[in-house]
């Protein structure tokens, strides 16, 4: 079934390299050049450096769909990952942005597999959106790195992705409380 994670071991960074160039030789030998748009952990992992791991790849985008998802399944064969490593059921999830990244970074490239991955304001526009406790850490993570002190600021970048919708009240009180964390690690930091 896709999306089931039931089997296969976990990706971190590296191995998400390796299953990307296990993935682009299995293009290679059908000679396909492919485009696939990812968001969320594997974006982390791999532009902003993450140490942790994921099961999946969570791709919004993938062309053409069925042979790279073919060749993703052979590499899950050959690498022990889950046959579902790389899927596209996210593109269902309601609450995902409505128009695509105009800032998406280009992780991958190559001649045969190009992999492209929503930015950093897009990916904690989606997290603050959700706002659950196993987002919070990104959370702090993407507002450091996007030098982000107000809340103002997090509902400017939210706005431009959801541009008709506010931050849920439950996601802003926790946001706010990120944006508090971080202040009180900055003063420690910058007061020891």
């Amino acid at each position: 079934m896709p999306g089931s994670l039931e089997s296969g071991r976990p990706l971190d960074r590296k191995a998400l390299e390796r299953a990307l160039k296990g993935l682009e030789k299995q293009l290679a030998s059908q000679e396909v050049r492919a485009h696939v748009y990812i968001v969320v952990s594997a974006v982390l992992l791999m532009a902003h450096r993450r140490s942790r791991t994921t099961m999946d790849v969570d791709a919004l985008s993938i062309d053409p769909r069925d042979v790279v998802l073919a060749g993703a399944r052979a590499v899950a064969r050959e690498q022990g990952l889950t046959e579902y490593w790389l899927d596209d059921q996210v593109r269902w999830v309601p609450n995902l942005p409505h128009q695509p990244d105009p800032r998406a970074e280009v992780l991958y490239d190559s001649p045969h597999l190009v992999v492209t991955g929503a930015s950093a304001p897009h990916i904690l526009a989606m997290k603050v959106r959700a706002a659950r406790a196993r987002d919070l850490e990104d959370i702090k993570l993407l507002m450091q790195q996007l030098g982000i002190t107000t809340m103002q600021e997090v509902r400017e970048i939210h706005r431009a992705v959801y541009p008709h919708d506010t931050i849920p009240w439950r996601s802003e009180q926790r946001v706010e409380a990120c944006l508090r964390d971080l202040l009180e690690e900055g003063e420690t930091r910058g007061g020891s």
